[in-house]
């Protein structure tokens, strides 16, 4: 019997109009009234996510900035982290410098760009609503790497690019250069970096453990490369129908896209009662 429900968010539990659709909230309310943890698990720092979500009083627990971060968000405290040294950063840096793309980078909960990424945010978003996002959540400075120095670690970092097959080139040439670092991405136009450890896979495993609830009794729902560790570990691994072919093709279940509630579909066909 599932126990745990979690989720990425962006094209996963939000439409793609970033909603929460009212069958998909009142299925989550139905499904937490009977018990079952509802943990978002996502890309994002909790600070970034959406009003939406944040304003879920059923969720305690999230797992964030694809692991390396696990919050209690009723107390506003970090249970668990798992951090990139500061000097593999600064290495990634001066390597991405290089390149003709924009980056930035979450180090002691500050999203970090360099002037010159700020200021060319435009160039390589996908719409005004993500330029937004970046823009107001970002403090540019004159050199990330020298700020990076002075960190305890570094949460996330993130590169942007419209040109797909430098990205796709990026995220097959970058892990060779650096085997300690863990690329994975959520959206078309992105390359997320992580420590290894992490991972959403590893996140969901810890917030289970943590709750006491055995991974074999969880369910967990994506769309992008990043989702796919979570997939593997869940006790039922539940694919959008939106998802890239890499998520639909180790998925247990398949379910409708994020415009038409893929996530409560999913709740309803493997948890009881939601519907009796």
């Amino acid at each position: 019997m599932t126990k745990l429900v979690a989720f990425d968010l962006d094209n996963t539990l939000l439409n793609t109009k970033k909603e929460v659709t009212p069958e998909t909230l009142r299925v989550l309310e139905k499904a937490a009234g009977l018990g079952i943890e509802i943990v978002p698990v996502t890309g994002r720092a909790w600070l970034g996510v959406t009003e939406n979500v944040k304003s879920m009083k059923f969720v305690r627990y999230a797992v964030t900035l694809n692991g390396a971060e696990i919050v209690d968000v009723k107390n506003n405290t970090v249970i668990a982290e798992a951090l990139m040294p500061p000097e593999r950063g600064i290495t990634l840096c001066r390597v991405i410098d290089e390149l003709p793309v924009v980056y930035d980078c979450i180090a002691d909960g500050v999203r970090l760009m360099n002037r010159r990424c700020y200021d060319s945010v435009e160039s390589v978003t996908t719409g005004a609503w993500q330029t937004k996002i970046i823009r107001d959540s970002a403090e540019p400075v004159d050199d990330v790497a020298a700020v990076l120095a002075k960190s305890r670690g570094i949460q996330k970092m993130q590169i942007y690019t419209l040109d797909a097959e430098l990205r796709e080139s990026l995220l097959k040439a970058l892990p060779v250069v650096f085997p300690k670092a863990l690329f994975t991405s959520s959206v078309p136009n992105n390359i997320e970096i992580n420590d290894p450890k992490a991972n959403k896979g590893d996140g969901l495993k810890y917030i289970a453990d943590y709750l006491k609830i055995p991974v074999s009794a969880t369910m967990a729902f994506g769309d992008g490369l990043n989702d796919i560790t979570m997939i593997q570990s869940a006790g039922i691994g539940v694919a959008m129908g939106n998802a890239c072919r890499e998520v639909l093709e180790i998925a247990d279940h398949v379910t409708s896209d994020c415009d038409h509630d893929g996530v409560a579909e999913g709740i309803k066909t493997f948890c009881r009662g939601i519907d009796d």
